[in-house]
């Protein structure tokens, strides 16, 4: 529209300075009008002449400004706009930097900085992590052999990496291995082991805990004073039948009753067996004396295995380990463990040695480095 509003201007602005001879020309006829009427006769054809004559350049500046405009438009659709050629230029090159999501540091100290921000699960991640398993404590493992190992160039940060998660895997299953054996071992009751060492069945059912459990100590002295106490318990049943106060021989058999006191006390009976001034036995024991032969009984029981402990550990020891390994089943699933956990090791030591090399040759041939599934 503006291209065509300056043609019209162009052209009445021509037209306008073309008409001025042929108004010169009308008005020099009407001066000599009244001298001939030949003049008359000439001033019109002249003014017909210049009337063509004005005609004919309005059409040529017309025709003239019609090219000019035909020529801008073909030379702009010859030559794109800059603008335009900056658009498409643009989304060329932003669309495939939008679909990679290149971003971040470039240099590999710079990435080996952020690698583990953002730890995942999955075919992708960097080391496959269990739901219940740590990705701190991961990212701190992982974080502390790159600062060990340090890894100068790409391959290397591959071969530590791989080592990494070698050895958390190599954690993961001496943690399951210790899992399975706690199982096993969860299975062992005191009554069992007391039932494989052929002790009596009035005895079998006061096993105490510890009896599975190696690692107990009992001190020489307290094993000592136990069997003082079982060595009194055994006189007291033979030569004081039928007695109906205890108050009366409990001096005799001090330490029998000494370990009864205490017995008492850990069970939780609400009178004490001594009274107050520990000089004899509470009113309610004296007046009860089959309770307390009950728990005389009950007491040396307990007593046996404090007495004995140390001399029968060894037979609970053997035991304990053919009950273990005769658990097939489970023995068969756990030495699949053992032989994955043995591979990791393996794995890792190559990993380490392949390292080592690489380092010392700067030959890659042979490595054969870790590939993504």
């Amino acid at each position: 529209m503006q291209l065509s509003n300056v043609s019209n201007a162009n052209n009445t602005s021509n037209t306008a300075n073309i008409s001025m001879p042929a108004v010169k020309v009308i008005a020099h006829a009407k001066v000599t009008a009244n001298n001939s009427s030949k003049t008359v006769l000439l001033t019109n054809t002249a003014s017909n002449a210049a009337s063509n004559v004005a005609s004919n350049a309005v059409s040529n500046i017309a025709s003239n400004e019609s090219s000019k405009v035909a020529s801008i438009t073909i030379s702009n659709l010859a030559t794109p706009e800059p603008i335009l050629q900056e658009k498409t230029t643009s989304d060329s090159q932003v669309r495939p930097r939008q679909e990679t999501g290149q971003t971040g540091p470039k240099s590999l100290a710079g990435k080996r900085k952020i690698r583990f921000n953002a730890l995942k699960q999955g075919r992708y991640a960097k080391s496959t992590l269990l739901p219940f398993e740590d990705e701190k404590l991961y990212a701190k493992h992982a974080k502390e052999v790159f600062a060990a190992l340090v890894p100068t160039n790409y391959i290397e940060t591959q071969l530590v990496d791989e080592y990494a998660n070698a050895i958390w895997r190599i954690y993961r299953h001496e943690t399951r291995g210790a899992y399975e054996r706690e199982q096993i071992l969860k299975r062992l009751t005191p009554t069992m082991a007391a039932q494989m060492l052929g002790i009596a069945d009035t005895k079998v059912h006061k096993a105490p805990e510890y009896l599975i459990k190696l690692a107990h100590v009992i001190p020489k002295a307290q094993s000592q004073q136990a069997l003082q106490a079982i060595a009194q318990y055994v006189h007291l049943q033979k030569n004081a039948k039928g007695i109906a106060n205890f108050n009366l021989v409990w001096r005799q058999y001090s330490i029998l009753f000494e370990a009864l006191s205490v017995w008492v006390e850990d069970h939780g009976f609400n009178i004490p067996l001594f009274n107050g001034s520990h000089e004899g036995l509470s009113l309610a024991w004296q007046q009860n004396p089959i309770k307390v032969l009950e728990s005389l009984e009950t007491l040396c029981d307990e007593l046996y295995y404090v007495a004995h402990w140390e001399k029968i550990k060894p037979a609970i020891r053997v035991w304990m380990e053919s009950y273990y390994f005769l658990q097939r089943a489970e023995q068969y699933r756990i030495n699949q463990d053992e032989q994955l956990l043995m591979k990791e090791r393996n794995y890792a030591h190559s990993l380490l040695d392949r390292l080592s090399r690489l380092r010392k040759t700067g030959d890659l041939t042979g490595l054969d480095l870790p590939k993504g599934d």
